[in-house]
């Protein structure tokens, strides 16, 4: 993969709600070279259980889908078109580098599938995390209340509704992987996103969080 086509290429990251992917998704920010002009100051939410000085903690950048704040109406993208989602893109990120576009909401409607067919050498990421442990860890740091970021009550509703949807979405992303033939391995910032180009080895090896119940799988789109 050439310079230039990395410095064009997206990664389409999905996992459910508590599932931890967001402290993940700044790990990849950190030893990838991404695109991290949609971390704006309005973009950025530490999750009320925080250490001090914890930099690993929250939510950083763009996340995709109603109440996100980007892409709103990105719930089927069968209904849209590649072209409407490259200007979407192209209208929060405006750097260089990988541009990793967060959603939940990819887990519905076959949209991995609409992905996988439609942004060919693109990288695709998929984090598992057992469901009922999701579910509790999300409680325990987020809620539904107003000025908290991402805003989940669009697509969620409340408790209630989040917990079977989220069982859902869960069972959707593995079997989707399963189906791709993609491997889910335990999260090691050291090895799980090595294969993809511009890894930096040692800003990997700095970091010493991670979790024994995540898993990720991890694929470029062909």
């Amino acid at each position: 993969m050439t310079l230039e086509l990395v410095m064009s290429s997206n990664i389409w990251f999905t996992g459910v709600p508590g599932s931890k992917w967001s402290g993940v998704d700044i790990q990849l920010r950190n030893m990838l070279p991404c695109d991290r002009t949609d971390e704006t100051p309005d973009r950025v939410h530490y999750h009320r259980v925080n250490t001090p000085g914890d930099k690993n903690n929250g939510h950083r950048g763009s996340y995709w889908g109603p109440g996100m704040g980007c892409g709103e109406h990105w719930t089927n993208l069968n209904h849209l078109t590649k072209e409407s989602l490259e200007t979407d893109i192209e209208d929060v990120f405006y750097g260089e580098g990988y541009r990793i576009l967060k959603s939940h909401f990819f887990a519905r409607h076959h949209n991995l599938d609409y992905i996988w067919n439609t942004f060919k050498n693109d990288w695709m990421i998929l984090l598992y995390r057992e469901s009922q442990s999701s579910f509790s860890w999300w409680a325990n740091v987020m809620d539904f209340g107003e000025g908290h970021y991402p805003d989940y009550t669009p697509g969620y509703k409340d408790y209630n509704t989040m917990r079977p949807k989220l069982f859902e979405e869960n069972e959707a992303i593995f079997h989707f992987g399963l189906k791709m033939g993609m491997q889910f391995k335990k999260w090691d910032p050291k090895t799980s996103v090595d294969m993809i180009p511009g890894f930096d080895a040692a800003a990997a090896a700095e970091i010493n969080k991670s979790a024994d119940d995540v898993y990720v799988a991890v694929a470029r789109i062909e």
